[in-house]
């Protein structure tokens, strides 16, 4: 785990939503990055949060799926690339919990999956635009 390692602090936290993004109002819950390689993680990072995005990490699926039961996060952004996907997809599905919860991947290679619950989006505009649905739905609920 690099959590530590990926963790602000308040202030940079305050000073980023300081800037007034339009999604901050709607990004009620983090999204859950889950990323084994430290230097995707942080560009990752770095992108969403500059969105408006709180983040929160883990670097495997067991990890993930710990952390998901215990924030409520909005969202899993991972990667196929994930030594653990096949495994995070499983437990995520297990977890009664998390069942609904939404998992993405951004790859502009457009990919086909065989597991329909995995979304595929081309770029963090998208990631903004399905947290944007997300909330707009759980709103009119």
């Amino acid at each position: 785990m690099y959590e530590g390692n990926l963790q602000r602090s308040q202030t940079e936290t305050n000073s980023v939503r300081a800037k007034g993004h339009p999604l901050e109002s709607n990004n009620r819950n983090p999204i859950l990055v889950v990323e084994d390689v430290y230097e995707i993680a942080l560009q990752m990072k770095r992108a969403l949060i500059e969105r408006g995005h709180a983040v929160i990490f883990a670097s495997s699926a067991e990890e993930a799926v710990q952390i998901a039961g215990e924030k409520s996060p909005a969202m899993i952004l991972t990667d196929l690339e994930l030594p653990t996907f096949d495994a995070l997809m499983r437990l995520v599905h297990e977890h009664e919990s998390l069942n609904g919860l939404p998992i993405a991947i951004i790859d502009i290679n457009d990919p086909q999956l065989p597991d329909q619950r995995v979304r595929v989006l081309s770029d963090f505009e998208a990631v903004d635009q399905l947290i944007h649905s997300l909330s707009s739905s759980s709103s009119a609920k």
